[in-house]
């Protein structure tokens, strides 16, 4: 029950971070190249005009944001985020069960869910709304099990903006390497 109370608060804190820009992250240059970072067992590729960020969840490997929806305090508004979990018991029961208590807790509306192939794995595809302070938020979140350890991919934006960034959070997806 406590990890369960775990994983829950994770996901908020997830939804409610919105990552920090490091101020010596890797962006620089023409926003059609492409960077990579590697960080334990963990490599993702993506744009140069999105930078690493910090994540305010322990679980967090690695997050990166859009550097463009950076605002004057530093808060990026458009950001992936990668996080591992140990787990027992079913993947996809573990998976269901964070959704079904962060419902309970409101604030939260699901509005698809469904198997995923990533690459050569399978995992779960979850898209959700929020409504946190007033800020609607649209989310994505991939989950994928490798060994004991659920991974979880998740993109998130202002409702205004998610579409538009969609296809970064793809490219993010398509070129992950989980070692």
């Amino acid at each position: 029950m406590k990890r369960h109370v775990i994983v829950i608060l994770i996901v908020i804190g997830m939804i409610c971070s919105i990552g920090c820009v490091m101020a010596d992250n890797q962006a620089s240059g023409n926003p059609g190249d492409i960077q990579s970072i590697s960080k334990d067992g963990i490599t993702i590729r993506f744009p140069s005009d999105w930078g690493i960020s910090k994540a305010s969840s322990n679980y967090s490997i690695i997050a990166i944001s859009d550097l463009s929806s950076v605002d004057s305090n530093g808060v990026a508004e458009v950001n992936i985020n990668i996080e591992r979990d140990k787990f027992e018991g079913s993947f996809e029961t573990f998976v269901n069960d964070t959704y079904a208590k962060m419902k309970k807790i409101g604030d939260y509306n699901l509005t698809s869910s469904g198997q995923v192939a990533v690459g050569d794995m399978e995992g779960l595809e979850y898209t959700y709304t929020s409504d946190i302070n007033g800020t609607q938020r649209e989310h994505k979140a991939i989950w994928l099990e490798h060994g004991d350890e659920a991974y979880v991919i998740m993109y998130s934006a202002p409702i205004d903006q998610f579409d538009s960034n969609l296809k970064i959070f793809d490219y993010v997806i398509h070129n992950i390497q989980i070692n």
